[in-house]
């Protein structure tokens, strides 16, 4: 063992596979946060006490909407960042594939979420979704030569 270990026959993972491990852990961290732990309901009770200790002033409309706003902002960042450390890992240099991908598990993250209670499936989500990997698309691509 410490011969195989020594001549590095035994270095652990192929680099193509490590790639995928932030992909992986990303995704997997998606989808928990399409489970009930994460209803409207439960981001509710941490999400509105915050807002309202920063704005105590504004009405209960106004923080409903800002809680509102805040899970969309969700959606659109967690695909975002999965179309980032996609076309930085496994999918250098593929972009349109990266951006396949990031539409597919947002539709496979809303097709879950129609089986999760406390939970609804959205094609808008979809979009959202799908907008955020496009947004990072873009972003990427105007800072390509700086990365």
């Amino acid at each position: 063992m410490e011969r195989a270990i020594a001549t590095g026959v035994n270095r652990g993972l192929p680099p193509r596979l490590k790639a995928w491990i932030p992909v992986i852990a990303w995704a997997l961290l998606i989808s928990f946060a399409s489970t009930s732990i994460f209803s409207a309901e439960h981001t509710g009770s941490l999400i509105e006490p915050v807002l309202r200790w920063l704005l105590p002033w504004a009405s209960v409309a106004t923080i409903e909407t800002l809680h509102y706003s805040i899970r969309k902002l969700a959606h659109f960042t967690e695909f975002g960042v999965l179309f980032l450390l996609l076309i930085r890992g496994p999918m250098r240099g593929r972009a349109m594939l990266a951006l396949a991908v990031c539409a597919a598990y947002a539709l496979l993250d809303e097709g879950h979420q129609m089986f999760v209670p406390d939970r609804t499936a959205s094609l808008y989500d979809v979009a959202l979704d799908f907008s955020g990997a496009l947004f990072s698309h873009f972003v990427h691509t105007g800072f390509a030569e700086f990365i």
